[in-house]
């Protein structure tokens, strides 16, 4: 049954009850105060099982009510990141718990960011196939502010839109992005990205991808920009917190100068080398990628490089998040007066749309 809010109300002698029990059982702590002993069956969509002591039928307690827990013997957690932690559970401050592991020692993490909680032997969210690793959208707005340094010294907005199609295996990234900002009533900054990721793993450590990059940049004089590659991939390591993928591929790239950029418009074939590197942690994720793209005919004179490192902490249940990165693009064909390095360091807010 589910447990009804509050709980006090409802159970004061039963907490009073569990004060005197042993030490060995399972602890839940409520916000209002209340103390639950027994055992924590699971955690999934936002609810705790607990088999509480003073009863013999299972209770249901939603995540948001609860402050901290605590567990007698090791168990299994995923966060809303989809990083899996194993170890024992010990309450921490507020609503936070630490989880003790003789291999990765003590981890701390918020209790709303804990999805699901399982012990050995029983259904993992993979087993049960749990609707994030089902055929799902995911939709994201992004807002916040820029400092670029390069062509132009610039402190500017962007916002931004993403819809990510994830499967079992694949996972489609449909993004668009505006940068924009003015000094003296002349822009600054004024760039605009649309594109799409698509990446393919079923048949891991090999895997393949393809990718478009489309937009324009006044600043560089760029009436319109497009980068397609397609290409393979080999994933290096895979484990409950962190994958490393290199790539290798081929590229088309276009760029259409302004009359007056002093440079030709470049239109070429060109190879594609780069890394994705994603560290999921308790409370959010990092993530690099980096892509060297030399054209065949010139790769000496005509070739470019983009890098990316962001850091994305998670709050309020996954519908709000906290991205703070930097992002490096060299270009080695720029217009007259151009900087070939542009550097980008940003914070954004990110919405979930669900």
């Amino acid at each position: 049954m589910r447990l009804p809010f509050p709980i006090s109300a409802i159970f004061p002698a039963a907490a009073m009850l569990a004060g005197t029990l042993p030490a060995s059982a399972d602890e839940v702590r409520l916000l209002d105060g209340s103390l639950i002993r027994g055992k924590i069956v699971h955690i999934r969509d936002g609810l705790m099982t607990v088999s509480p002591t003073f009863s013999a039928n299972s209770i249901e307690i939603r995540m948001s009510e609860i402050e901290n827990f605590a567990t007698d013997e090791p168990v299994f957690l995923m966060m809303n990141t989809d990083a899996i932690f194993s170890g024992t559970v010990l309450p921490g401050f507020g609503d936070t718990v630490s989880i003790s592991s003789p291999h990765h020692g003590i981890s701390s993490a918020g209790t709303p960011e804990i999805s699901w909680l399982w012990r050995r032997g029983d259904p993992s969210p993979a087993d049960l196939r749990v609707e994030k690793k089902e055929r799902h959208w995911e939709f994201s707005c992004t807002a916040g502010l820029n400092v670029t340094t390069g062509t132009t010294e610039s402190f500017n907005g962007r916002f931004g839109f993403d819809a990510v199609n994830v499967g079992e295996f694949d996972k489609l990234q449909m993004f668009s992005y505006l940068r924009y900002a003015e000094v003296e009533d002349t822009a600054s900054e004024d760039n605009f990205h649309i594109g799409a990721n698509y990446n393919d793993s079923k048949y891991s450590p090999v895997l393949w991808y393809a990718k478009t990059d489309n937009g324009y940049d006044r600043i560089a004089k760029q009436n319109f920009f497009s980068t397609t590659s397609l290409g393979l991939g080999y994933r290096v390591l895979e484990n409950d917190w962190d994958t490393f993928d290199v790539r290798l591929g081929g590229a088309f790239r276009y760029e259409a100068y302004e009359e007056d950029a002093g440079v030709d418009d470049v239109s070429t074939l060109a190879a594609e080398i780069g890394f994705d590197n994603e560290i999921r942690l308790p409370f959010g994720k990092v993530v690099t990628a980096f892509t060297y793209s030399p054209a065949l005919e010139d790769p000496q004179e005509n070739y470019k490089i983009t890098h990316e490192t962001y850091l994305q902490t998670i709050y309020y249940e996954d519908l709000v998040a906290i991205k703070t990165g930097i992002s490096n693009t060299y270009n080695s064909i720029v217009a007259v007066g151009n900087e070939n390095l542009d550097t980008t360091v940003y914070v954004e807010l990110v919405f979930k749309l669900k």
